[in-house]
This record gives C-alpha cells, sequence and structure tokens, in this order.
C-alpha cells in the first residue's frame, strides 16, 4: 500500500513536481477553470464553464505575474474593492472571504483582463483580453459595460 501526501493547497502540490513541470501546471490552474457557485453578486460575471482570469493580460512584469499565480494557487488573491478572495482548489476554482492572509491583491483593472465562455458563448470579455483569445466569437451585439462587453 502507497503511501498518500496530503498537501493543502495546489501550490503545494504542483511544488512536489519537477522544476520544469511547476510553471505550466501553474499556468492551467489560472488560465483554464471554472469556479464553484454560489458567487457574490460582484463577482456572479465569473460564471461559466471556463474562465480564463488573464493574468497575461494585465501588463504586469514578470515577478508580479508569478507572484499572482502563486498565490491564486496557495493563499489565495484578494479582490480589490471587496471582502473576496480568488483561489484555485483543484479541480476548480472558489472564491472565499478574505481574512488577511492573501499575499495578494489583483490590480483594480483585474476585471478588464478576464475571459468568460459557457457553451462557448461569450459571457464576459474583459477590455484586455487579447483578440487571439476571442477569434471566432461574435461580439458585435454585446454591450459595453465599462470593464468589458456580455451578451445583449
Amino acid at each position: 500500500m502507497g503511501t498518500r501526501i496530503k498537501v493543502k493547497t495546489w501550490l503545494e502540490a504542483v511544488e512536489r513536481l519537477d522544476a520544469g513541470f511547476r510553471r505550466p501546471m501553474l499556468m492551467e490552474a489560472a488560465a483554464h477553470t471554472s469556479f464553484q457557485p454560489p458567487l457574490p453578486p460582484e463577482l456572479s460575471f465569473l460564471t461559466g464553464r471556463f474562465v480564463d482570469l488573464g493574468f497575461e493580460n494585465l501588463g504586469l512584469g514578470p515577478q508580479k505575474f508569478n507572484d499572482l499565480l502563486r498565490a491564486f494557487s496557495g493563499a489565495g488573491v484578494a479582490v480589490p474593492s471587496t471582502t473576496w478572495r480568488l483561489r484555485f482548489a483543484y479541480p476548480y476554482a472558489v472564491v472565499e472571504p478574505a481574512d488577511g492572509s492573501e499575499p495578494e491583491t489583483l490590480p483594480v483593472w483585474w476585471k478588464e483582463a478576464v475571459l468568460v465562455t459557457d457553451h462557448f458563448i461569450p459571457t464576459w470579455v474583459g477590455k484586455r483580453v487579447r483578440p487571439d483569445q476571442t477569434a471566432g466569437f461574435n461580439l458585435l451585439n454585446h454591450r459595453d459595460v465599462g470593464e468589458g462587453v456580455v451578451p445583449p
């Protein structure tokens, strides 16, 4: 009978991998997830089968980008102007009450980097989402809501 290693966070699980696998595994967690419902009203735009938080679209330097990835996969990242944090808890992400243990806070423009789809239909497209991420989506009828666009 094998020994099972218990880990508390995705970050702890990934840290046990060979160095060449760590960053890609952290990237996958942040780039391709969905959030476990229920979500608070102010974060309900994250509801969908596929959520790309778009950390790479935030215009941050490599160190800050890496810090956000690690925080999201560990203790979580604080959501500015809310009492919530986002955290990847394999196999999905969760929204939890912030408790001050979050090592990083998302920038105030974070929603602009996010892409959410449900059954391959975009339900939230942030203004900083790259065109290659929306190729094939018809966004002509989507309405502008400030930080992004949503279906009519």
